[in-house]
């Protein structure tokens, strides 16, 4: 049986495979067995390198396919994991099918397709209702949609009421500027400078808003 452990990242927890019985000949256990360590020691790009090296002998292996979509998650290479999640939906192990959905919800969460992510734990939880991490993650991302939605009409609300003055609209130029670099952080940091000496930048409540949640997660990550 292959070994499972959990780590933990923004309340989301992340199955990870650390261990299974070679029953194939052609996978190589030693490379595995190397990639499990470099897991372990948090080195995502040697760790990749080697479930990658034992697919060649075993290109079908679910398991191996669920070991690199773990490490391209950390890598936080999200479009990548979910490919190699699918090539994983391959096993007839219903206990490793739920571990996948289960981290396709994280992985989905992590692009911040919170819809999509409910759905993967909803089926995750159909394989196995009694997993409480599931449960909780479920919860935490019907909270946050509610929440996001209660905040988006309020903000709304507020927005009809303010007229941006020039200042403010030039500024919200330039945060566009900086978040086509991918300088998220700069772009919010300007932004919040800015509503301090000028509240018609509040009329980008909303816009405010979403840049923190994508700085919070690059913070946590």
């Amino acid at each position: 049986m292959h070994r499972l452990i959990s780590t933990y990242l923004l309340g989301i927890s992340i199955t990870v495979l650390l261990a299974f019985d070679t029953g194939l000949a052609e996978v190589d256990s030693d490379i595995v067995e190397k990639g499990m360590k470099a897991y372990q020691n948090e080195q995502w790009d040697q760790a990749l390198n080697y479930f990658q090296d034992a697919l060649l002998g075993e290109p079908e292996n679910p398991l191996l396919y669920f070991n690199i979509a773990t490490a391209l998650y950390k890598k936080q290479k999200y479009e990548e994991a979910l490919k190699s999640y699918d090539k994983a939906l391959s096993t007839d192990d219903v206990m490793l099918q739920q571990s996948i959905y289960y981290n396709r919800g994280n992985t989905y969460y992590q692009m911040q397709k919170y819809k999509e992510a409910i759905n993967a734990y909803k089926k995750a939880l159909d394989l196995e209702p009694s997993d409480r991490d599931a449960k909780y993650n479920l919860e935490l991302v019907r909270a946050k949609l509610k929440e996001m939605a209660d905040t988006q009409q309020q903000q709304n609300q507020q927005q009809k009421q303010i007229e941006p003055s020039e200042y403010a609209k030039q500024l919200k130029a330039q945060a566009d500027a900086l978040i086509a670099q991918r300088l998220y952080k700069a772009a919010y940091e300007l932004m919040m400078k800015g509503l301090k000496s000028d509240p018609t930048v509040k009329a980008y409540q909303a816009f405010i808003s979403r840049l923190k949640n994508i700085v919070d997660i690059e913070e946590a990550v």
